[in-house]
């Protein structure tokens, strides 16, 4: 089966009114998990499709808005992560965003279920977006209402919702230091190829196959 997942990073929690940051997302299938070449963290960050969104188009064209404390949030993180708040020439609008994506999943279909981090945060943005650029029914012929699903939920349920640590972000390889050293939180392409491992590690567990490496 193939799936899709998407992650957005924003400026704020308010999922009706934040600007986007970027997005990464990917098509994965589901069916490599439990084979003998499962997927691998480098692998999925270097086939990750990432975004950069044009901030400033957001505020002005589309009523988005944030407010200080959630800004500052953002300057208070390491550098690197505060690389795709800065204006360039890669920044999208909302129309170019869906061009791109809808291109990217017309390439890939069809796609059985798609995947986020908490549905009533980037699906919600999705379809702001993409009702900003007039591209709702488009994109709902590729990414169906009824097959969104949810990582958190899938991974909280497996553990009986008692998952080690309290966490739904498990560290998903075998390898932690190494883990730590190469995960960064709050990147879009390590968060989304960081919850495929996670539900890969899940059901290869299930399957009693060995835990992979990063």
């Amino acid at each position: 089966m193939r799936h899709f997942i998407i992650d957005f990073e924003t400026i704020g929690q308010n999922s009706r009114e934040v600007p986007a940051i970027d997005c990464s997302y990917i098509v994965f299938d589901w069916e490599r998990f439990t084979s003998d070449n499962p997927y691998s963290f480098k692998e999925l960050v270097l086939g990750m499709q990432q975004a950069k969104f044009d901030i400033k188009d957001q505020m002005v064209n589309h009523g988005c808005k944030y407010n200080e404390r959630d800004l500052q949030w953002w300057l208070d993180q390491p550098p690197e992560l505060r690389t795709n708040m800065k204006p360039s020439q890669q920044d999208l609008s909302a129309v170019q965003f869906m061009e791109k994506l809808i291109d990217y999943l017309r390439s890939e279909q069809p796609i059985d279920y798609w995947w986020s981090r908490s549905n009533s945060f980037d699906p919600v943005i999705l379809d702001r977006i993409a009702q900003n650029a007039n591209k709702q029914e488009l994109l709902g012929q590729y990414l169906k209402y009824w097959a969104v699903r949810d990582t958190r939920t899938f991974i909280d349920a497996k553990f009986d919702f008692n998952v080690p640590g309290g966490k739904n972000g498990f560290i998903p390889v075998s390898d932690v230091a190494k883990w730590e050293y190469n995960f960064k939180a709050h990147d879009s392409k390590h968060d989304v190829a960081a919850d495929i491992l996670r539900l890969q590690t899940i059901v290869r567990a299930e399957a009693d196959m060995e835990q992979i490496e990063i």
